[in-house]
């Protein structure tokens, strides 16, 4: 990987846009928030240790998801005493399910992204802030000079036309 040469930067690009989906991969296989957090963050150090032998232009994903495997995998092996911990077979469906959970990962936000543009712009505008921006219900009742729950009710409409938009492109309708 050209790390000497850039400082870096395209390889800590990946791995920001990556934290989010290693995360979801390491929590599928903990089920614990704050196990998964630990053994992303230790993940993070092997990568960035290990980001030479990346090679730009090849899977990132495959190559860091692989790197949280074995990571998890010492966790495991770090946690033998405690009765909860599932065996290999168990390790392997869940890996295969959220590897595919993944995988259609772009494709749902691509649909998500589509359906939020064919929002009326009152609505998407109120869920990007909501949502997006984290203001609060009553800060954009204040803003927009109505109700809380006129503001609600707003967002409610939004959701639903979204989930309905979600569906028909699940569907192919």
């Amino acid at each position: 990987m050209s790390n000497e040469n850039d400082g870096g930067g395209e390889f800590l690009q990946l791995i920001t846009a990556f934290q989010p989906r290693l995360f979801g991969y390491l929590l599928s296989l903990s089920a614990d928030r704050d196990v998964a957090q630990e053994i992303l963050q230790e993940t993070n150090v092997v990568l960035w240790r290990k980001s030479v032998e990346f090679k730009i232009g090849t899977s990132f994903k495959a190559w860091a998801f692989r790197i949280a495997h074995f990571q998890f995998m010492a966790y495991q092996q770090r946690q033998l005493r405690d009765r909860h911990v599932f065996d290999e077979t168990v390790l392997t469906a869940i890996k295969a399910d959220s590897e595919s959970a993944d995988d259609s990962f772009d494709d749902r936000r691509e649909r998500l992204e589509d359906c939020l543009r064919r929002l009326p712009d009152q609505q998407r505008e109120l869920v990007l802030k909501r949502y997006l921006e984290g203001v609060s219900v009553h800060d954009l009742a204040a803003e927009t000079e109505r109700t809380a729950n006129a503001i609600s009710q707003l967002l409610f409409r939004a959701r639903q036309n979204l989930i309905e938009c979600l569906q028909a492109a699940r569907t192919g309708s």
